[in-house]
């Protein structure tokens, strides 16, 4: 896994994308936040997690210890998106709201949209990477966007699942900011040449205003340091229940151990480039 992100790291990516499935919401299980830890020492880009879970409030706390960045949390799993959000924000990450692939841009209700710092399209059914984008995404992306831009918030649009690097800018175009990348790069011949594809097809006007958009998200070294008593006492009792020698990992004197620039992979049970128009 160090292997993986580091050599896509050094392709040139932006941030990874970490997907969390808990065998409930999906069928599919992957992992939980001592690998979301793991992976934050060894990279100095940003995280995302997308959780792919029940009740996800119960998931922020462990996933804001273990390093993310930044928090994705699906629409239909929360009985309270807005409490979700409020729990992210009190960790000071950025939080971010999931639509499946089947669930209309229209069951987003204003406040929500107003109040989340991204939506993430899910393009394909979850838990399979590799699959095809639904055939209505780039309406369901045009449609976010221009309800986005009407009502002038800066909520960004990523979009996630189907994704290649020779149609990334037919999806920049619709709208999006951020893409995120599974086998696009991963299985890519060249991962070095997938990422070198994503950035030039998609660079100019657009890619600036989503770097705009995802300014907080995109600063390397990324996260916050784990500097309060409270944050590092609960990741030492995080290591202590995982009973992880501290040789392994020291939560409290762990640091990242490589830095790279780029677009963004997603490496667990689905790899992905989280890619930014």
């Amino acid at each position: 896994m160090r292997d993986e992100v580091v050599r896509v790291a050094e392709a040139g990516v932006d941030a990874f994308s970490l997907d969390v499935m808990d065998g409930h919401f999906v069928s599919r299980l992957t992992f939980g936040d001592y690998l979301v830890a793991r992976v934050r020492e060894w990279t100095r880009l940003p995280i995302e997690v997308h959780l792919m879970v029940e009740a996800p409030e119960r998931w922020v706390l462990p996933m804001c210890d273990a390093g993310a960045d930044m928090v994705v949390f699906h629409l239909e799993a929360a009985a309270d998106p807005l409490e979700v959000i409020e729990r992210v924000r009190a960790e000071r990450r950025l939080a971010g709201v999931a639509l499946r692939h089947d669930t209309p841009v229209a069951a987003l209700p204003d406040r929500l949209l107003e109040a989340a710092d991204l939506v993430n399209l899910v393009a394909v059914p979850l838990g399979y990477g590799g699959s095809a984008s639904a055939t209505d995404t780039f309406q369901r992306i045009e449609e976010l966007r221009a309800r986005i831009d009407a009502a002038g918030w800066a909520t960004a649009i990523e979009v996630d699942g189907g994704v290649k690097p020779a149609t990334a800018s037919r999806y920049a175009e619709a709208g999006a900011d951020m893409l995120t990348v599974g086998t696009g790069i991963y299985h890519a011949p060249s991962a070095e040449e997938a990422v070198r594809t994503l950035h030039e097809t998609t660079r100019g006007p657009r890619d600036e205003r989503a770097r705009s958009r995802l300014e907080r998200f995109l600063a390397v070294p990324s996260a916050l340091s784990v500097g309060d008593r409270a944050r590092r006492e609960r990741l030492d009792r995080l290591r202590e229940r995982l009973d992880v020698p501290r040789r392994v990992w020291d939560p409290l004197r762990s640091s990242p151990r490589m830095g790279a620039r780029g677009t963004g992979a997603r490496p667990g049970g689905e790899t992905g480039d989280t890619r930014h128009s």
